[in-house]
């Protein structure tokens, strides 16, 4: 037999089978054609580069994908597409926190860029990099270059709205998603980024139906899917308040925040002391709204989500993970609640308790939103031992012979609450 029959098919066969099945998101059996092309050509540089496209895919292979994708560019090292999947490639093993491996990433894009000039794939990997980096402006130059170069690149469309949103360059981006939306209505990514604006301009309606409408167009993607469950929470004006004032904060760099942060507290405790003196019931008022506000801003999102389990179509849009956020914290939010309203009837130590389960569900919220490669399980640690404080602090104040157990506990929740609020607000070991 021959090659290029069907018994024995062609690397080239193989390469072009498996990229009819990439394109139809079967990425698992697409890797398999790859894996078999390079069976028949173990030199076949595009079968490594497609291959390490399929496998930036599956979490357990990212590095796998970063070993094909540099076997690639040793076949291929002019090549400036090769060049830009290894970038990629490397950018997706970056976890959350890692920025020198993101930083690395940029540095292999930028070669892809000085290798061909024209190539918007190049420019559009770069881009991507740029804005994981949080660097919205040069995200935008880069993305802009891709269009130039392609007008119907709809990934380097994408981050150029997401640049231009994070820049709060509303009229420039409002344009561009009207754009996108008039000449690509059938792409998804089109309807994501109408979907992040309507959300950010408090519309959450709106925004809702662009983010159904891109998971119809297509179901794996991500961002629309956060999207939608952003949208669901929204339906709370409480939640849709928190989504602006962080889109107001994202227009300062992490440095300008934390000190805005510092700050306020500053501000805080300076006012504090200044009532306690004149007029004690003021003080007392200004510490309450102090923490109601120091609070709410960490459980706002696993409360909205707590709601979100007992509606048939917005549950169905959450993960595995953000479904235990809701329960764990948006239920720790009500126990303390009804604590609190149980200490304006009862004697006891309801009101601590009903402290400790509000940081321990502080803590909770941290660890379930902390993307961090290290810190998400120092956090995970932390919220275990504030969950146990707050369980004390409740046996405390429900069993009259553990109130010393009961006020360990208190102090026990709060301390590690108080900590991870800082560390949280101060972006230490957490992303």
């Amino acid at each position: 037999m021959t090659p290029g029959t069907d018994s024995h098919p062609s690397a080239q066969a193989c390469f072009e089978r498996g990229q009819l099945l990439r394109r139809q998101q079967r990425h698992e059996d697409a890797a398999r054609m790859f894996q078999q092309a390079l069976q028949v050509d173990p030199n076949h540089a595009p079968s490594y580069a497609m291959l390490a496209f399929c496998w930036m895919r599956e979490d357990g292979r990212k590095m796998q994908a970063v070993e094909a994708a540099r076997r690639a560019v040793a076949l291929e090292p002019e090549d400036a597409f090769m060049r830009g999947v290894l970038a990629l490639a490397i950018a997706s093993s970056a976890k959350e926190g890692q920025d020198s491996v993101l930083q690395q990433a940029r540095l292999v894009a930028t070669e892809a860029v000085q290798l061909d000039a024209d190539s918007d794939f190049a420019y559009t990997v770069e881009a991507q990099i740029y804005l994981r980096l949080h660097k919205y402006p040069e995200a935008e130059a880069s993305a802009r270059r891709a269009l130039a170069i392609d007008t119907e690149n709809t990934t380097a469309t994408e981050v150029l709205s997401a640049a231009l949103l994070m820049q709060h360059k509303d009229e420039d981006n409002e344009h561009l998603v009207r754009y996108q939306l008039e000449n690509n209505p059938e792409d998804d990514s089109s309807h994501t980024s109408a979907g992040w604006r309507s959300l950010m301009k408090g519309e959450h309606r709106e925004a809702n139906k662009h983010f159904l409408e891109a998971l119809r167009l297509n179901p794996m993607n991500e961002g629309a899917r956060l999207g939608l469950v952003e949208s669901y929470r929204a339906r709370s004006w409480v939640y849709a308040g928190f989504i602006r004032v962080c889109h107001a904060m994202n227009r300062f760099s992490p440095g300008t925040r934390q000190a805005i942060f510092i700050g306020g507290f500053i501000g805080y405790q300076t006012l504090y002391h200044s009532l306690a003196r004149t007029a004690p019931l003021l003080a007392s008022v200004l510490v309450a709204l102090w923490l109601t506000l120091a609070l709410w801003s960490h459980l706002v999102r696993g409360f909205s989500s707590f709601f979100m389990l007992f509606d048939k179509f917005a549950r169905l849009s959450l993960r595995p993970l953000e479904k235990a956020e809701g329960l764990v914290v948006g239920g720790s939010t009500l126990v303390a609640l009804l604590a609190l309203f149980t200490s304006l009837i009862l004697p006891g130590l309801w009101q601590s308790a009903a402290l400790a389960l509000f940081f321990s569900a502080l803590v909770s919220a941290a660890a379930f939103t902390n993307d961090h490669h290290v810190g998400k399980q120092v956090y995970a640690i932390a919220a275990g031992a504030a969950g146990v404080g707050a369980l004390l602090a409740v046996l405390g104040a429900f069993v009259p012979g553990m109130v010393l157990v009961g006020t360990l506990g208190f102090s026990l929740a709060v301390l590690i609450g108080v900590a991870v609020s800082w560390l949280r607000n101060l972006n230490v070991l957490y992303a």
